[in-house]
């Protein structure tokens, strides 16, 4: 049974290469369609390039603008970098306290 399925594989893909694959390859209508599809494909690749390059400019100008911006204040006040928070058990026991005065304080309301 194996060899015969094997023998109805070659023969289908047989046909489909001399029929349908040469037979497209041959279609005038087939090419004039391969050709506007693969030049439709190339303009829309590069009118995304050119969108990507310009987002990637403006990105990169407001990173600057802003890290440039930042800077010039003092951290911890408004327009400069955040303080970081205290470390170790006084850290952890101020965030702790912190969050159960807003649970306390959200379950009163």
């Amino acid at each position: 049974m194996a060899p015969l399925n094997q023998f109805i594989q070659r023969v289908m893909h047989h046909v489909v290469n001399e029929v349908l694959i040469k037979g497209l390859a041959n279609s005038k209508t087939f090419q004039r369609f391969a050709v506007k599809t693969d030049s439709h494909i190339n303009k829309i690749k590069s009118e995304g390039m050119e969108s990507f390059e310009e987002m990637t400019k403006r990105a990169s100008s407001t990173v600057v603008e802003a890290v440039d911006g930042g800077m010039a204040a003092a951290p911890g006040t408004r327009g400069g970098p955040p303080l970081p928070p205290p470390r170790g058990m006084a850290g952890f026991m101020r965030a702790f306290a912190h969050s159960v005065k807003e649970d306390f304080a959200g379950a009163s309301r």
